[in-house]
């Protein structure tokens, strides 16, 4: 009997072993999204920016967004200053590209879960899951905890682009009616039952006409537009 319960054991632990170490290398899973990144020097597109906040009406906006490695991002979008800039401005690819630790955290049906965390104190964020496609090397999902901006959460969708690169990304936040620019409320329609309280928002940001690896004046980064906000 004791032999027995002894090789139970020891076969636990050299199937336990076994499952430890075929379970994939987070930095692997990385470095394969940012190989594949690289492949885009640049690109720009026009943008339709959907806002979804229970207590306010927004119509849609339209816009242009500008990208050009390794870290410049620009929207041009008028009258845009509903969503907390980390939420939009944050860049995916920076992120994964700063010292962090990588931790595998498990895998759905189609995505393997790791979870980033900066080395450097002075990071945007605290920590970070992301959600990386299976035998596709790229992005579907990120929940990001950043450093005084709250909790965001990025939903990726792809097409039949050359590159891999979303055309249409779900930004979710937490949003008051406080956090909002008075000139930006306007005309709209505010729902006063609803307005103090704290609530769930999300962007959507649909893509179309890529111009992808053209060139794009260094001036489009820095230049001023009247009443942009991003």
């Amino acid at each position: 009997m004791i032999l027995r319960i002894l090789t139970f054991i020891l076969a636990f632990f050299i199937s336990s072993a076994a499952a430890i170490k075929a379970q994939p290398d987070p930095n692997a899973l990385i470095a394969g999204v940012l190989k594949k990144s690289a492949l885009v020097q640049s690109f720009e597109a026009d943008v339709t920016i959907d806002v979804d906040v229970d207590f306010i009406r927004i119509p849609v906006k339209n816009g242009k967004v500008f990208y050009k490695a390794p870290d410049k991002f620009r929207f041009r979008a008028t009258g845009f200053a509903l969503v907390p800039k980390k939420g939009l401005n944050f860049s995916v690819i920076e992120m994964l590209q700063q010292p962090h630790t990588a931790i595998y955290a498990g895998e759905d049906a189609g995505n393997h879960l790791v979870k980033i965390v900066p080395m450097e104190a002075e990071a945007d964020f605290v920590i970070a899951t992301v959600w990386i496609e299976k035998g596709r090397d790229r992005i579907t999902k990120m929940q990001v905890t950043s450093s005084g901006q709250g909790n965001y959460t990025m939903e990726f969708a792809y097409g039949n682009l050359q590159y891999e690169l979303p055309v249409a990304t779900i930004v979710g936040f937490d949003i008051q009616q406080l956090d909002i620019p008075m000139k930006f409320l306007g005309n709209l329609k505010v729902d006063p039952a609803k307005a103090g309280e704290k609530t769930k928002g999300n962007v959507k940001l649909s893509y179309s006409n890529f111009k992808i690896n053209g060139t794009i004046p260094d001036a489009v980064f820095t230049e001023k537009i009247t009443e942009e906000t991003n």
